[in-house]
């Protein structure tokens, strides 16, 4: 019994030492793994420092949808050809109605979604109120017919009866409220006005009622002897979308999307003076 009892501390004691020479031996191979899956998975971000360092996202933030559509038609020779068409879409803009408040308030209205959109929370009434008006058309004492100039301010009143204002005053006030964001595209070429468009910014354009052909409609002389002709029906939208066969707007007159011709909407575009405004960010 005495000699298991002095064999037992021996033993434990062999033991512990084989023990420790085992653990380190394998330490440095424990220490290389950690360092391999430190590289492999890489490390973990301050998730703190990473919320204080980001910047926000400039205005106006961009929504557009681009859609390639493939067609395939048949040719006379009985040859399969695809034909590919392009839609764009600037997505999330309210339509906005002028009726029954701005009878004569489109250009009012359209400023307005454009200035929404760019994240200005103003409404159709104050805009309608900012812009310069003038007088309509009158006859003078020696038969001629004097009025404001649109170039110049609103002629007449948008919330009663009036005719309209050109893109100068109208670019002029919004760059008031967005200074140095706003962009008069007036005088581009109706290629470069979609591009605008397929960038993902929504422009403000003169055209006519539906795209209807413009008629004359009155001559008057401003106050500097300047002859303004007047053709009707002259309106305001907002372009939102284009495709090869129509442009997609937000029109005050009906306050919903439309689609309209996009031959018919170029012709009318172009003869009203070629004039659109833009936000960008």
């Amino acid at each position: 019994m005495k000699k298991f009892s002095l064999l037992t501390p021996l033993v434990l004691a062999l033991a512990c030492f084989t023990l420790i020479l085992l653990l380190k031996s394998h330490s440095p191979d424990a220490k290389k793994l950690h360092t391999t899956l430190s590289s492999q998975v890489g490390e973990v971000p301050d998730q703190h420092h990473e919320e204080e360092t980001a910047t926000e996202i400039p205005l106006p933030i961009i929504a557009v949808v681009t859609e390639a559509v493939s067609t395939t038609s048949q040719t006379p020779n009985d040859e399969a050809s695809t034909l590919t068409k392009q839609h764009v879409h600037i997505q999330a803009i309210p339509a906005l109605s002028q009726l029954p408040e701005l009878p004569n308030g489109c250009e009012a209205v359209a400023a307005t979604m454009l200035l929404n959109w760019a994240g200005l929370p103003i409404t159709k009434e104050e805009v309608a109120h900012a812009l310069p008006t003038g007088d309509m058309p009158y006859e003078n004492e020696f038969g001629a017919f004097v009025g404001a100039n649109p170039k110049d301010v609103f002629v007449g009143d948008p919330f009663d009866i009036g005719y309209g204002i050109y893109h100068t005053p109208v670019a002029k006030l919004m760059n008031q409220w967005l200074p140095g964001h706003v962009r008069d595209l007036t005088g581009t070429s109706f290629e470069d006005l979609l591009g605008v468009i397929a960038k993902g910014n929504p422009a403000m354009i003169w055209a006519t009622e539906h795209m209807d052909s413009p008629f004359f409609d009155l001559e008057w002389e401003d106050e500097t002897g300047e002859l303004v002709p007047w053709y009707q029906p002259e309106h305001a939208l907002l372009l939102t979308g284009w495709d090869d066969d129509y442009a997609y707007m937000n029109d005050p007159m009906t306050g919903e999307q439309e689609a309209y011709p996009l031959a018919s909407f170029k012709e009318a575009w172009e003869f009203m003076g070629s004039q659109a405004i833009t936000i960008i960010g």
